[in-house]
């Protein structure tokens, strides 16, 4: 759908005023346009001195810089981009079989994968430190669940800590479902937070594959605190909303590129306005 500038500008204040920072990706997935419209409404508007240009996006005028890397919280990255990431999710449900032990983290896109195992039939055992996923998977037909245990941080439902060592060293799993705030060809995979990365970097080194599923919005963005390399990872799996650029440039680093296409329903949901 066309957007007049004044209505995207609109948009762009609305969402920094929910948000510390707006990512251009984010933008183009929210309006439908390209990165190009974005870049020079961002430079209209910072022009007014009503943002901050950033790298990969915006912030309020007057921000500092540490704004770019502020936390963000479980709750709100739960609702965020919900359309790609359950196209992200359908089509990581296409690499998932009968007999595998997998190991989902505590990002909000694995919750969203957890949430679509309960009814999709496969005999499997999940490892997760996350309690939001336990909820999901505790009971569920077909599901042996192994959850790793540790100090609770009750701000990401999850746990944390070097209790995780007891546990990866013992275990075998075949693909590790990773989830990220940022990856990027230069600086790999990134978080917001340090303590975000210790289970994480344990599921990856008991894991034989790691996947990483990600909704268009983290591609090229690069957060605050590096976990590894794209070398470490077997493939990345995102939407359609994702340029052929950046697709590209991870193909050409050498990372197998799963791109989900939209779903037919969300196609029917836009054209009824819902």
């Amino acid at each position: 759908m066309y957007m007049l500038s004044e209505q995207r500008y609109h948009i762009i204040l609305d969402l920094l005023e929910k948000n510390a920072i707006v990512k251009t990706h984010a933008l183009c997935q929210e309006m439908g346009t390209t990165r190009e419209t974005i870049r020079r409404d961002l430079m209209t508007l910072e022009e007014k001195g009503l943002l901050k240009r950033i790298r990969g996006g915006a912030m309020k005028p007057g921000a500092s810089e540490s704004d770019a890397n502020s936390y963000t919280s479980f709750d709100h990255r739960r609702t965020s981009h919900l359309q790609y990431k359950e196209c992200v999710v359908q089509e990581a449900l296409k690499t998932i079989h009968d007999g595998q032990v997998i190991a989902l983290d505590s990002g909000t896109t694995d919750l969203m994968l957890a949430k679509a195992l309960v009814g999709a039939g496969h005999s499997l055992t999940v490892v997760t430190n996350s309690l939001a996923i336990a909820n999901e998977l505790a009971g569920a037909k077909g599901i042996e669940l192994i959850v790793t245990g540790g100090v609770y941080q009750a701000d990401e439902e999850a746990f944390v800590s070097g209790f995780a060592n007891l546990i990866f060293p013992k275990i075998h799993i075949d693909t590790f479902y990773l989830t990220t705030c940022g990856i990027s060809v230069e600086s790999g995979i990134t978080y917001q937070r340090m303590d975000e990365i210790s289970v994480q970097t344990q599921m990856m080194e008991a894991a034989d594959h790691t996947i990483v599923i990600a909704d268009s919005s983290k591609l090229g963005v690069n957060s605050l605190v590096r976990m590894c390399g794209i070398e470490k990872i077997s493939a990345l799996i995102t939407d359609y909303g994702v340029s052929p650029t950046e697709v590209g440039k991870f193909e050409k680093a050498g990372v197998r590129v799963m791109v989900a296409p939209e779903r037919s329903d969300a196609i029917h949901e836009q054209a009824d306005g819902t």
